[in-house]
């Protein structure tokens, strides 16, 4: 029996999972990064509330990823064959209150999984509390879903703007292959009476709403949302209308993405897409898009439902992203503007994406997928195209004997927040930043350093009065709360040793003035692949653990200095060493108009501060 899913690439899977990853290939303006590698088999992705991810891998592992390592929460037992195995995922609403998650697996039989006899597709819940979860606590919510064949088993979980849970489940492949387009003979699609081949509604016990469509008729499983479909593997919801994009998994000729609704019948299996001509009956729902497995406009020949965009992906935002596994890549596509439809034919987005499974957006504004072939989940960003370095800062002081800065040293230091701020005590240095690349970016001048100063307000100034700010940068979106001024970068020239730097003689770099800051409330914990970082003390590149938001930096004239680049800004965030790296301390000179000539001590990497941009 021929079969598109998962099932037929896990041998594959095995054999690559101890290779290189190849990394997908995106259009241009995005990057494509593995966030976490050398995973068994990935099905599934979900973030928590505090922005850190969790993966399900086939055989029934459930994956827990930090700072691009990946530990195992809890393995729950499966049928790992064929298409079987662990599926889906979602998180509760109220995670944060009860940890509830939500699976889809396929559970042994009493005799085990060779038989179909007793081989169930469930809906279970698991609770995770204090960073660990029990296996005692799963409960199963719906647990009748036959596995015939072992394939089809659909596996979709999403939570509805509505907070019900609706589930994605396959025909069990019973029937198909039989000779084309309206030949396949499956007995459940159509039938009011089972589960399989539905887009079934729960609520978040697992129970029925009382407003699905079916509720109280005779003889049909009232968990039924819609029927007649074929392997509804992957959906996701359109976060203007609510309305639910399913991509439907075809037989042996055509690939569909369809819009769905409450009570609908999508046609399948007397219909495969439009084909045979004429072969929907009255009130079926034909897809919005279908695609051949051959010729010269195949995407592939198993789709993977997808998701939609964000309110800010570089011009794409709100459009629809979905995948191909067999084609390996992603493809983008604008809805019309009733959003029922599509306004043009599908695009590819991403080129060599490792087989994906899953695409989901995440807290941070990126498309994230699962790409089974090559065990990794990967993240797609737009770049934040900025005409300044990024700095990698070290924590310094001053030499030994080294004459501290004079008691009424001061800078007028102007930006666009404060345009009129009295003059500024400079107090110490407090770290020097080098000019920095990231994942083999390009440094615009690298031989503009900078010099971070703590700054201070004159007695009787005022308080600093806390705002907020929105900005964009290559780790995505997010909101701020800037709480205090608390430097001042300087351009400065830096040499190794102590025999003294030349004079700064840099031209179109800008001061910065930094505000201590912190993500605003209610913002997801922040989590980031690790970067790999060139600078002068890592010239080969070096890897970095990135943690929170530090500080908001403006572009800022000192001492009436004009202002090069007023629309960029930098975000800093706190960054260490992996285990077992260790910097070996500096001794660097610097030297720069404003105030004159260091010998500093570096000590150990502390931020990282990347280009960004308000997001108006």
């Amino acid at each position: 029996m021929r079969s598109h899913g998962i099932g037929t690439a896990l041998v594959l899977t095995v054999l690559l999972a101890a290779g290189p990853a190849a990394a997908g290939t995106p259009v241009a303006g995005f990057t494509d990064t593995a966030v976490v590698a050398g995973l068994t088999a990935p099905t599934a992705v979900a973030f928590l509330p505090d922005g850190r991810m969790l993966v399900t891998q086939k055989a029934g592992a459930l994956r827990l990823v930090e700072n691009g390592v990946a530990t195992t929460l809890l393995t729950i037992p499966v049928c790992p064959g064929s298409e079987m195995g662990l599926l889906g995922i979602a998180i509760d609403p109220d995670f944060a209150q009860n940890g509830f998650i939500y699976l889809y697996r396929t559970k042994p039989g009493p005799s085990g999984c060779g038989s179909f006899t007793g081989r169930l597709n469930q809906v279970v819940r698991v609770t995770m509390a204090g960073g660990a979860i029990d296996p005692g606590s799963l409960v199963e919510l719906l647990s009748d879903i036959r596995t015939d064949n072992g394939n089809h088993d659909g596996g979709a979980l999403r939570i509805g703007p509505d907070a019900k849970l609706y589930v994605g489940v396959g025909d069990t492949g019973r029937g198909d292959n039989q000779g084309g387009p309206g030949s396949s003979t499956n007995p459940y699609a159509q039938d009011l009476a089972a589960l399989e081949g539905k887009v079934l509604r729960l609520e978040l016990d697992g129970s029925v709403p009382d407003d699905n469509p079916f509720v109280g008729e005779p003889g049909v499983r009232e968990e039924i949302f819609a029927y007649g479909f074929r392997n509804p593997f992957r959906f996701g919801f359109d976060p203007l209308t609510g309305r639910l994009w399913v991509g439907d998994v075809g037989d042996l000729t055509i690939e569909e993405i369809t819009i769905v609704g409450p009570g609908e019948n999508h046609s399948w299996p007397y219909c495969e897409g439009h084909l045979p001509a004429g072969c929907q009956e009255p009130g079926d729902v034909a897809p919005i898009f279908t695609y051949p497995h051959s010729g010269p406009i195949s995407l592939g020949t198993s789709i993977t439902g997808g998701a939609f965009a964000g309110a800010s992906f570089r011009g794409l935002e709100h459009d629809y992203f979905f995948g191909d596994f067999t084609g390996s890549a992603l493809y983008h596509v604008e809805p019309n503007a009733a959003r029922n439809g599509l306004a043009g034919a599908p695009t590819t987005f991403v080129s060599n994406a490792g087989g994906p499974v899953d695409i989901v957006f995440g807290p941070d504004g990126a498309l994230y997928y699962v790409a089974f072939s090559s065990g990794e989940v990967r993240r797609v960003a737009p770049i934040v195209a900025a005409p300044a370095s990024g700095y990698l800062c070290y924590r310094a002081r001053l030499a030994p004997r080294e004459p501290r800065l004079p008691k009424d040293a001061s800078l007028a230091i102007e930006d666009q927040i404060i345009p009129l701020a009295p003059p500024f005590s400079v107090k110490r240095t407090t770290s020097i930043c080098n000019p920095a690349s990231m994942d083999g970016g390009a440094v615009t001048d690298p031989d503009a350093h900078q010099q971070d100063y703590a700054i201070k307000r004159p007695p009787g100034s005022g308080r600093f009065l806390r705002t907020n700010e929105v900005v964009s940068d290559a780790f995505g979106t997010r909101n701020l709360t800037l709480i205090q001024e608390e430097g001042v970068l300087v351009p400065s020239s830096m040499v190794p040793g102590a025999g003294g730097a030349p004079p700064y003689e840099g031209d179109g770099v800008d001061h910065y003035k930094c505000y201590r800051a912190r993500a605003a409330p209610g913002s997801p914990r922040f989590v980031a692949p690790p970067p790999s970082i060139v600078d002068a003390f890592h010239p080969g590149g070096q890897s970095f653990l990135v943690k929170r938001v530090t500080r908001y930096c403006n572009p800022a004239a000192v001492d009436g200095a004009p202002i090069e680049n007023p629309n960029v800004r930098l975000v800093c965030y706190r960054v260490r060493l992996p285990a077992g790296v260790k910097f070996t301390k500096a001794t660097v000179s610097t030297s720069n108009p404003e105030l004159g000539e260091d010998l500093l001590i570096a000590i150990a990497p502390s931020e990282l501060c990347v280009p960004a941009a308000l997001d108006d």
